[in-house]
């Protein structure tokens, strides 16, 4: 796994794909698909659409996922224009990618992805808005339950789809670079990485939707400022607009980062999905002797989680901030707390035919070898 790695320029070391970025004032390389022939463009695509790749899921939470295509095989030659209407998820998710091209940081993103062999679907998930089979390689984006000919010709629901998509790159750049973290931290430490993690893909759709405005694409820019998320969107072009030179230093996306955070509901409902799946992982290794890991978690992890395909960090010298300010640090919900509260006592106790020990050695002595102690028979005295 290449991880970031924080230097005294904060820049990460990342694979050579993502390098090709702007560099002593060069030009940016966006990416770019391969091109068929343009003999053969139709009969490739067609072929890809009928005959996608064969995919076992190794989710059962996706075992109905059929339909998924490697990202390179979503190219068509075509020209999609505004009038264009996906005819199939095929259509869909090449519309979708093309679109995504168009951005900087989003084409970085979906050249790594596409490099490292991950594959696109949909399908209706029924809550959330993706979700990434990491052993498979697979990016499964949520349809809302809609049919596809009514998702196709909804500007809203296809600009969902791209945000969706742009979240999804972004984790799955995350994931390359700092996989899990229930291995190396413990619960208030993971709890605190995973809400950093989910603020910085909605930094990155807002980022993305930026750059496709400035492209001349300013439909998903309005869909952001329109959505719940929408105010992470108008504090990052409301700082813009008081400093431009902000979307250089990292700046307005700094203070979009800290928006995220003063919605409570977002940030409760992040705290629970996040304790439900520690839950699960304290469930699956019961019988191990660490749960979760004990490593200290640094200013500098923080940090490094904001780094961008183009190798600068927007929260550079704020992870400090960030592990002593309530605003990140501090948890409002009342529930959750309770629940933060109860994974703790869980680990720090010896379960033994569900009896709690704080005592491991006094567990022992209880139930040896995790067995009840048979009782004595007491000898019946004759008179």
């Amino acid at each position: 796994m290449i991880k970031a790695i924080y230097r005294t320029s904060f820049t990460c070391e990342v694979d050579q794909a993502s390098k090709e970025t702007v560099k002593n004032g060069e030009q940016m390389d966006f990416f770019e698909f391969p091109s068929f022939d343009e003999d053969d463009s139709a009969t490739e695509a067609e072929n890809v659409k009928q005959n996608p790749p064969a995919f076992v899921p190794g989710s059962p939470y996706l075992d109905s996922v059929k339909d998924v295509w490697a990202i390179e095989d979503l190219y068509i030659d075509v020209d999609f224009d505004e009038t264009f209407v996906a005819r199939d998820k095929y259509e869909l998710l090449s519309w979708a990618t093309a679109q995504l091209c168009l951005s900087p940081s989003a084409s970085i993103m979906l050249q790594e992805a596409m490099e490292d062999g991950w594959c696109v679907g949909i399908e209706d998930l029924s809550g959330p808005d993706f979700h990434l089979d990491v052993p498979e390689k697979m990016i499964v984006l949520d349809d809302n339950g809609m049919l596809l000919s009514a998702l196709a010709r909804s500007e809203y629901f296809r600009n969902m789809l791209l945000v969706s998509y742009i979240r999804a790159l972004r984790d799955v750049w995350q994931e390359k670079r700092h996989g899990g973290f229930d291995e190396e931290y413990a619960p208030e430490n993971i709890l605190m990485l995973e809400r950093v993690r989910a603020a910085d893909l909605d930094v990155l759709a807002v980022f993305c939707g930026w750059e496709l405005r400035g492209e001349g694409h300013g439909s998903l820019w309005r869909h952001l400022i329109g959505s719940e998320d929408g105010d992470i969107a108008m504090r990052f072009s409301g700082y813009l607009e008081r400093d431009p030179s902000s979307l250089f230093n990292g700046q307005a996306l700094a203070a979009a980062f800290s928006q995220w955070f003063r919605d409570i509901r977002r940030v409760s409902t992040c705290e629970h999905e996040v304790m439900n799946d520690l839950d699960i992982i304290m469930a699956e290794r019961e019988d191990a002797d660490m749960v979760f890991g004990n490593e200290r978690l640094t200013r500098i992890k923080l940090e490094t989680l904001s780094c961008l395909p183009d190798r600068t960090a927007y929260l550079q010298g704020k992870g400090s901030e960030i592990l002593a300010d309530p605003l990140y640090a501090g948890m409002q919900s009342m529930v959750n707390q309770a629940h933060l509260m109860q994974i703790i006592h869980d680990i720090q106790v010896t379960r033994v035919q569900n009896v709690p020990f704080r005592d491991s050695n006094l567990a022992q002595k209880i139930f040896p070898n995790g067995l009840f102690t048979p009782e004595a028979e007491v000898p019946v005295q004759s008179e």
